[in-house]
């Protein structure tokens, strides 16, 4: 079996991450909120659990998952959303790295963000 093809570390640094659309939000008092967004269920969630189209999800972010998740407006690469983290956080780049990347890559298996890949 073939092994599934990946970006390289260029191109995901290039990558900009775009938040889906937020329908509702409440502040948590510590910091951080409790997003409302919605989001299609698939072909077999629709059919095996009888799942309506449109359907609402919510995840809490504490502060620091707040400021990433703001910043994924398609606009803003991966790079430049880990040096302003780094920056505004007072961490050294490498920790900044490991942390923002983490949480987008969680944030993509849940699907509330995405990436833009733009071929070069």
């Amino acid at each position: 079996m073939a092994k599934a093809d990946t970006l390289s570390r260029d191109t995901a640094m290039s990558a900009k991450p775009v938040a889906v659309q937020v329908v509702g939000r409440e502040d948590l008092g510590n910091g951080g909120q409790r997003l409302t967004v919605e989001y299609q269920s698939t072909g077999w969630r629709r059919w095996l659990l009888r799942a309506p189209e449109n359907l609402t999800r919510q995840f809490e972010l504490d502060p620091l998952g707040l400021q990433v998740f703001e910043m994924c407006d398609g606009q803003k690469n991966v790079r430049h959303i880990i040096d302003r983290f780094a920056k505004h956080n007072n961490v050294n780049r490498h920790e900044a790295q490991r942390a923002v990347t983490t949480f987008l890559r969680t944030l993509m298996q849940k699907g509330v963000v995405q990436m833009m890949i733009h071929d070069t």
